[in-house]
């Protein structure tokens, strides 16, 4: 049994009286997001495969919105597939996925940081659209170099006329252990062991 199809509407359309679609791209920044869908797919040329992230922003003044990922897996371009190998490891890194990956689901539904840039078509022919520049794992904070402790201020002391800076021996600890770093550099190579 064949389908009939007909051309005229139930009801008619007044293009005056609707409002047409328009869609503003989510700002510059980092926003807390998770992966709601995702396939591995080809690409029109048929040039290899690619991981199609569909990711929502879950938290803020923006929460709802989705933004789009592709990333390359395989390719003829060695270093399409270099960076696209780089940014399926910050994916693993992000979601906590450390075992062989065969399935692109096990990405879903997992809270990351997500930074999202804008990227202009420089023909100018195409709107703004977002781009997932960084993925990162949720509780990783953007390191900031500590400032140092200012050093205690001095006790004065009954008898004493000297102007030389506390030591733990006038403290009645006695004398400064070789090891111990002044205050000021507490923190001063932290920038060192924190990941980015």
């Amino acid at each position: 049994m064949s389908e009939s199809y007909e051309t005229a509407l139930p009801e008619a359309f007044d293009p005056e009286t609707q409002e047409g679609s328009h869609f503003d791209v989510v700002p510059i920044g980092t926003y807390t997001a998770q992966v709601v869908d995702a396939c591995v797919a080809q690409p029109k040329s048929g040039n290899g495969y690619y991981v199609g992230l569909t990711w929502q922003i879950t938290e803020g003044e923006h929460e709802g919105r989705y933004v789009w990922q592709r990333i390359t897996f395989l390719h003829s371009s060695t270093q399409a597939v270099t960076i696209g190998r780089r940014q399926f490891k910050d994916l693993c890194v992000a979601t906590g996925v450390s075992e062989q990956v065969s399935d692109v689901e096990v990405f879903k539904f997992i809270p990351c940081q997500l930074k999202i840039g804008i990227e202009k078509d420089k023909q100018g022919i195409y709107a703004d659209k977002n781009r997932v520049s960084r993925v990162l794992p949720l509780e990783t904070a953007t390191p900031t170099k500590p400032e140092p402790k200012a050093a205690a201020p001095a006790k004065p002391e009954p008898k004493s006329t000297a102007t030389s800076a506390p030591t733990d021996a006038t403290k009645g600890n006695g004398p400064a252990p070789p090891w111990r770093k002044p205050a000021s550099s507490v923190g001063d190579d932290i920038d060192d062991k924190v990941p980015y």
